[in-house]
This record gives structure tokens, C-alpha cells and sequence, in this order.
């Protein structure tokens, strides 16, 4: 597609948007190109003018929101040294996502099996690209020694089952920010719940691994 119109982009977006809230709602199978059209005012064409098939609008709603964590990760690298709090910053990026787009995050964990191959193994070379950002910054924190050496790939995935699930249950409004939660989830992450007198960010108990 050629580079779209200031219009066009808002156009495209809310076809997007509309496609997440239905997907959400009714399921990828039972929302027709017609409900979608419908849902943003326009034509089923302008639909198709867009988008070549749901297919391409579930995986621009992934590429929507992995391209911002990978674009805002890379941002707060060039400003942050200390791994520790990067990684604190990633339950703050994760969660705001989350917060801001719950339709979006749910829809896509749930409904991305749908995807034809080509497309599916694009998604998860984002995905992937993303979680190697991560777990790049664990083995930095593991050689400074500001995290316990370990398991760097199942640390990585420990990080993102704690924050990818919270849009199970989750829910803004609620008693806790999305900045209050990110700022717990991590300190449990990094700390555990065992209480510690000094309140240092270093992981409790005798962790050993090898560096890769």
C-alpha cells in the first residue's frame, strides 16, 4: 500500500479499533468485514481498500502494538543504564499497554492461532525480536551482578507470564494504577516476597547458573 493520507492513517486506525472491539465481543470467526465496516461508519470497500482480509487486520492489530514495545524499549535503552530498572520499565510499558489497549492484547493472545503461516511466523519474529531484547538485559543485569545468574530464558518468560496474564484480570479504575501495579509485579519479580531488613533489588537465596 502505498503511504496513506493524515486521513487515511485515522481511517486505518479505526478500522483497527473497531475490528479489536468485535473480535473481542463476538470472536474472530462470527465478526463479518460487514460488522466492522458497520461498527466504523463506512463502507465494506474502504474495509477492503485497507485490509485484504480479517487475517491482515488481526495481525495489524499484533504489528500495532509490538512495534510500540519494541520502538519505546529501544528509546528507554539509550537513556537507562542500570538493567535492573529497564526491566522495571517493561512492566510499565507491558502494563500501559495493556491498560490503554486490553481489547487488543486479549484478542490477539487468544485469536493469533488464526493467522495463516506466513503471517503467523512474522507476528512471532516480532514477538521474538522483543523477547530477545529482554532477556539481553537479564544477562547484562547476571554479568554486572545486579541480577542472580540464572536461567536467562526462563526468567525472560517468567517476566512476561507475570505481565501478559494481567489482562485476565486486570482493569483500570480499579484500586491500583497501572504504574502502582507494574511497580509491585516488578519488585516481586526481582525480589520475591521474602522480607529483606536492607530492601535491596537483589533476588533473595542462593540462585547458581552458567552464563551463556
Amino acid at each position: 500500500m502505498s503511504k496513506l493520507t493524515v486521513t487515511g492513517e485515522q481511517r486505518r486506525a479505526e478500522i483497527i479499533d473497531a475490528a479489536a472491539s468485535l473480535f473481542d465481543e463476538y470472536g474472530f470467526h462470527r465478526t463479518s468485514t460487514s460488522a466492522i465496516a458497520e461498527r466504523t461508519g463506512t463502507a465494506k470497500a474502504t474495509v477492503y481498500h485497507y485490509f485484504k482480509s480479517k487475517h491482515d487486520l488481526l495481525f495489524a492489530i499484533h504489528e500495532e502494538w509490538i512495534d510500540e514495545l519494541i520502538d519505546g524499549f529501544r528509546a528507554r535503552q539509550r537513556d537507562i543504564e542500570d538493567p535492573v530498572e529497564l526491566l522495571h520499565q517493561v512492566f510499565r510499558d507491558l502494563l500501559a499497554l495493556i491498560d490503554a489497549r486490553p481489547g487488543h492484547v486479549r484478542v490477539f493472545f487468544e485469536c493469533y492461532r488464526e493467522l495463516p503461516g506466513e503471517l503467523l511466523a512474522a507476528a512471532r519474529t516480532k514477538r521474538d525480536l522483543y523477547e530477545g531484547l529482554v532477556e539481553d538485559t537479564l544477562l547484562r543485569g547476571m554479568r554486572d551482578g545486579t541480577v542472580a545468574w540464572q536461567d536467562p530464558r526462563t526468567a525472560t518468560f517468567g517476566l512476561f507470564g507475570m505481565c501478559n496474564w494481567a489482562y485476565q484480570w486486570f482493569h483500570a479504575g480499579g484500586a491500583i494504577t497501572t504504574d502502582e501495579l507494574a511497580l509491585q509485579l516488578w519488585r516481586i519479580y526481582v525480589n520475591g516476597l521474602s522480607a529483606r531488613k536492607d530492601g535491596s533489588l537483589t533476588m533473595p537465596g542462593p540462585l547458581t547458573a552458567t552464563a551463556s
